[in-house]
C-alpha cells in the first residue's frame, strides 16, 4: 500500500470519530459493532478505549481517528460532506478508515467509492488506511442479536477484527496484518478487505428478508 511509505506506522488513538454518511440503519449497525469490538478487545486487554468525540460539536480540535461508514452508491454529496470533514481537521495526517456497506454480487461500486475517500485523503493530507467492504446488500442491520461468531455474523466478524486491530494499532489494515503476523493478502491495493456471506445468494437474501421482518414486528 501507499500508505506505507508516507508514513504508515502505528500510534496510539486517544480520540476517535464514528461517521456515518447517510444515516441510516445498517451502517450504523455496522458503527455499532465496530465500537462494541474494540470495547470488547481493549477490556480483554486492560488497554484505555479511544475516546469518541462528536464532529458535530463547533470545536472539536483535531482527532487522531476517523471511521467513515458509507454505502457504495457514494455520490459527489457525499464526497463533499467528507471533504469539508477532513478539511476541518486540517493537515494533521489523521487516520482515516472506511466500512463500506455494498451489494452482495459484485464490489466494483465500492472499489470506486475506496479510490474517493484514498484520493480525498491525499488532498487533505489525511492518512488513509484502508477498511472493509461488507458485500451483504441492505438490511444487515438485522444480524444485530445474530451471535457474532454464528453462521450468519461470522465472516463480517473475521474482517471487522482486522479493522478493529488496525484501529487498536493507529496504522492501516495491511501494516497491522504485517506486524501481527496475520496474512495480509486479502487487502487489495486500496487498502481494503472484502467480505461476502458465507451462504450462497438466494438463502443469503431469503434469510434477511425473514429477520427484517421479524425486526420490524418487533417493534
Amino acid at each position: 500500500m501507499e500508505t506505507t511509505a508516507r508514513g504508515d506506522v502505528p500510534k496510539t488513538l486517544q480520540t476517535i470519530a464514528y461517521i456515518s454518511i447517510p444515516e441510516s440503519t445498517d451502517l450504523e449497525f455496522l458503527l455499532w459493532d465496530l465500537q462494541d469490538a474494540i470495547a470488547a478487545y481493549a477490556r480483554l486487554s486492560g488497554t484505555a478505549l479511544p475516546h469518541p468525540v462528536d464532529l458535530k460539536t463547533n470545536d472539536v480540535g483535531a482527532v487522531d481517528g476517523i471511521v467513515l461508514a458509507v454505502d457504495d452508491a457514494f455520490d459527489d454529496e457525499a464526497m463533499t460532506a467528507v471533504e469539508q470533514i477532513l478539511d476541518r481537521l486540517g493537515g494533521t495526517g489523521t487516520r482515516v478508515y472506511a466500512m463500506i456497506q455494498a451489494a452482495q454480487e459484485g464490489a466494483e461500486q465500492a472499489r470506486g467509492a475506496a479510490v474517493r475517500l484514498h484520493k480525498a485523503c491525499e488532498r487533505q493530507g489525511q492518512l488513509w488506511c484502508g477498511g472493509v467492504v461488507i458485500c451483504a446488500g441492505s438490511g444487515i442491520a438485522a444480524l444485530r442479536r445474530s451471535p457474532r461468531m454464528g453462521l450468519l455474523r461470522r465472516p463480517f466478524s473475521e474482517a471487522m477484527d482486522k479493522l478493529v486491530g488496525a484501529v487498536r494499532m493507529g496504522c492501516s489494515i495491511e501494516h497491522a496484518q504485517l506486524l501481527g503476523g496475520g496474512n495480509a493478502g486479502g487487502v487489495d491495493a486500496d487498502g481494503m478487505v472484502r467480505v461476502k456471506p458465507a451462504l450462497p445468494a438466494p438463502i443469503w437474501h431469503a434469510i434477511m428478508k425473514r429477520l427484517g421482518t421479524r425486526a420490524q414486528s418487533d417493534i
